[in-house]
């Protein structure tokens, strides 16, 4: 994402990013209740409750609100995902934890998953550098959690067949996967995540 103080004229540094957090959670809410294509920026400044152009003084555009909200969400997933690695528990639960904190949090963030579909296409085109970016927090994480659990002596990651990296790949892909068809209930993709989650575990068990 741009410098998130671009364009935000007098204000302090740390006002201004607030307000860009402020425009960027807005965002969120919005796209998950209507699309991309469907929120305009009028509906964005009223949804932030700021004046248009107040909006404008931090964004050239709705792209780069929605490079804004992804960063937001990337940070906020960040954050649980931190906190998950800090915990104590046995490797199964943590990585069931680690699934829920990063793709489960940002499943529901994106309400009944009604416009994933068109929301992902989006950050596909016009955000790629932000999503490669989220994807990055698992992996990295995923392979703390590893790191931890085989010092512990609760998995063999010579059990792995692959790479670290290729096992924490499956693992985004299986995460994604369980989104396929008829988007679940949050309920439903957090208890998908649960048994992916179990299975991986499984597999490097001492």
């Amino acid at each position: 994402m741009q410098d998130r103080r671009e364009s935000s004229g007098s204000l302090p540094a740390d006002e201004a990013n607030a307000r860009v957090d402020q425009v960027a959670d807005a965002a969120l809410r919005l796209f998950a209740r209507y699309g991309y294509k469907r929120s305009s920026m009028d509906d964005i400044a009223r949804e932030a409750s700021l004046a248009k152009a107040t909006l404008y003084l931090h964004f050239k555009g709705k792209d780069d609100v929605f490079r804004a909200m992804l960063d937001l969400l990337g940070r906020r997933v960040e954050a649980r995902c931190r906190e998950v690695v800090a915990m104590q528990g046995p490797f199964p639960e943590r990585l069931a934890a680690l699934l829920q904190a990063h793709h489960g949090q940002a499943y529901a963030s994106f309400g009944t998953g009604e416009h994933l579909v068109e929301l992902k296409a989006v950050m596909n085109t016009i955000a790629t550098r932000e999503l490669q970016a989220f994807e990055q927090i698992f992996t990295r994480f995923a392979h703390e959690l590893l790191q931890q659990a085989e010092k512990e002596g609760e998995i063999t990651l010579s059990r792995l067949s692959a790479s670290a990296e290729d096992w924490s790949a499956s693992l985004l892909f299986a995460a994604a996967g369980a989104k396929l068809g008829a988007p679940p209930s949050a309920e439903d993709y957090a208890r998908r995540l649960d048994g992916i989650a179990s299975v991986f575990a499984a597999a490097l068990a001492r």
